[in-house]
């Protein structure tokens, strides 16, 4: 899809959607209240498309997070996710507090949490 993109008009906006996507999740983690310091780094298969997504992603990054500098990743995703659980276990993880977004029930056990919906089910 990446190779089609310049002569297809569908494989570029499928991959604008993707970094639009990219870009909310990012955004999701770095609310402009907690202060200028934001760093984002991108990793994973999908950077490996190059040119066709890195430069819509850039666009939208630079849209949404104006206030955040691009890093280089420190790691492949697997190491970004054990350093994720790591600073979840921790309690040192530097993402915003927000029950909808990744959770840790005390001393490890199951927990329960109810998840409402629109509807206030």
């Amino acid at each position: 899809m990446a190779a089609s993109a310049a002569a297809d008009p569908v494989a570029a906006d499928i991959l604008r959607t993707a970094a639009r996507h990219i870009a909310d999740s990012a955004a999701a983690v770095c609310p402009r209240d907690v202060g200028p310091r934001h760093h984002v780094a991108v990793t994973g298969g999908l950077v490996e498309l190059g040119e066709p997504l890195l430069v819509p992603l850039a666009e939208e990054l630079a849209r949404r997070l104006p206030y955040a500098r691009r890093v280089a990743a420190a790691g492949d995703p697997l190491a970004g996710a054990v350093r994720i659980a790591t600073d979840l276990a921790t309690g040192a993880l530097g993402l915003p507090v927000d029950e909808t977004m990744l959770c840790l029930a005390p001393n490890g056990s199951a927990g329960e949490r109810h998840v409402t919906t629109e509807k206030g089910d």
